[in-house]
């Protein structure tokens, strides 16, 4: 395949994986206020695709670094092909998840998938930056995206958590107009959250497009901006409803205020997330929320087998995509 051909497909599949990670990610970021029935499906649909638009285009390039420091591959006509695979497999997760009406980590399936994809061309590890945790404090490489992965969805339970107990003792007197209010809310905070979820997710997209045009990653250019933001954007239209089903009303069943706080809990985390360059998973975090939120009002009412299940996925997406892109990369590499 030429060059020029290796670039339209890369293109494409860049395009295809950003509307893949918009109905995975997007229907999470919509799920609440659809199932406490804040907004109607089709308002809600709207309003998050319009503010992950404005998220994919004014959401800064801190994270496209962080996921373009996963590797130090020199070899620019090889790591053309090797994202060509990586990200060729993380949209056959994103399909084969959204098929069994699981919510699962876009970002997951794009790291295996770059690691799987890397190795098997190589045939080793020397072109994976695996970095350091820096004291949890300044990690590097595949430790930084890894620690955030694995630390944004504690955070997120935890503050759904601590905010729901909050609001419990500040509104215990509050009547029913506080309800009403509540709904009326939904139109700040589910902008807020979908604005930072377009911001970071799409820039792990456009980190890895502009790495593979002109080699390194610094100002993003907005024709890149605009087309992985709309494509982003379709795909958050294209909203898939069990995944909205599972997240809103599958793990706990939210009413107004439930909604409220597990949107604006997850808003803050995944928004401080793309300004410190923390390649968060919009899915996890919102999940992990919703059952901090559950937690915190009743446990009993929490489907931990439905937690369970997501957690599995969550701990196989990168594993699978790696192997996957791994055997891919293996079987078709030259030599």
């Amino acid at each position: 395949m030429d060059h020029q051909t290796l670039l339209l497909v890369l293109l494409f599949l860049g395009c295809l994986f950003s509307y893949t990670n918009g109905f995975q990610d997007g229907s999470s970021v919509a799920a609440s206020p659809i199932a406490s029935r804040s907004l109607e499906p089709a308002r809600a649909a709207v309003l998050t695709a319009c503010f992950e638009f404005l998220g994919a285009l004014a959401g800064g390039s801190a994270v496209a670094g962080s996921i373009a420091a996963i590797t130090t591959y020199t070899d620019q006509e090889g790591f053309l092909s090797v994202l060509v695979v990586a990200l060729f497999c993380a949209i056959v997760w994103n399909f084969f998840t959204r098929l069994i009406k699981v919510p699962s980590s876009s970002t997951h399936a794009l790291v295996g998938g770059l690691i799987g994809s890397i190795w098997g061309r190589s045939g080793n590890l020397d072109y994976i930056n695996l970095g350091d945790f820096g004291y949890l404090v300044h990690p590097t490489g595949v430790a930084k995206v890894i620690l955030t992965l694995f630390l944004s969805p504690l955070i997120g339970f935890v503050s759904g958590y601590l905010l729901l107990k909050l609001s419990l003792i500040v509104f215990r007197f509050a009547s029913s107009r506080l309800t009403r209010a509540l709904k009326r809310m939904q139109w700040l905070v589910l902008p807020l959250l979908a604005f930072g979820h377009g911001a970071n997710d799409s820039q792990k997209v456009m980190g890895l497009l502009v790495l593979a045009l002109v080699g390194q990653v610094g100002v993003i250019p907005l024709p890149v901006r605009l087309l992985v933001g709309a494509a982003m954007t379709l795909g958050v239209v294209a909203m898939a409803p069990g995944i909205v089903k599972r997240v809103g009303s599958g793990i706990y069943r939210q009413r107004p205020l439930h909604a409220f706080v597990s949107e604006l809990a997850s808003a803050v985390v995944v928004s401080f997330g793309s300004l410190t360059g923390g390649p968060v998973s919009a899915s996890q975090v919102i999940a992990s929320t919703v059952m901090g939120v559950g937690y915190a009002d009743r446990r009993k009412g929490v489907q931990w087998l439905v937690a369970r299940d997501m957690l599995m996925a969550w701990f196989l997406t990168i594993p699978c995509s790696a192997l996957l892109a791994y055997l891919i990369s293996f079987w078709t590499r030259p030599g």
